[in-house]
């Protein structure tokens, strides 16, 4: 599971990392996509810890050369309502969020910021919604 923006173009999926007009930014962490005309990201030296940094791998293009592309965000029905979801990498951990601090009270949630309210639970006490929104 990964929410984002993502292409699809040559019938493989890319994360798109900015969309600016009619130019998009495809990003890949797969090191033969060089060979499909990627360059290597070089992050700038003021980076710290560069070296630990993925290594990944970027090619412009024009939004006409795509086959599709499209935005996937994930929500969570949780006890009858639906929340915010956000997760770990791994999908170990799932994180409800909610803006509505009645709703946020019932349910437990912690207060995290000044408007927003947040509960960690486990997989099987929520329903996961995707949501795939052509653009």
């Amino acid at each position: 599971m990964e929410k984002g923006t993502f292409a699809k173009y040559t019938s493989k999926i890319f994360r798109v990392s900015n969309i600016d007009g009619d130019s998009i930014r495809l990003v890949s962490e797969n090191q033969a996509d060089l060979n499909n005309g990627f360059k290597e990201k070089i992050y700038p030296s003021s980076y710290k810890d560069s070296a630990n940094l993925p290594r990944l791998y970027i090619k412009e293009i024009k939004k006409a050369e795509l086959d599709e592309l499209y935005e996937v965000d994930y929500k969570a029905r949780y006890k009858g309502n639906i929340y915010n979801l956000s997760f770990n990498k791994a999908g170990s951990q799932f994180r409800l969020g909610t803006t509505d601090a009645e709703l946020a009270k019932q349910n437990g949630f912690e207060r995290t910021d000044k408007y927003y309210y947040e509960k960690v639970v486990d997989q099987d006490e929520i329903e996961i919604l995707e949501f795939i929104k052509k653009l």
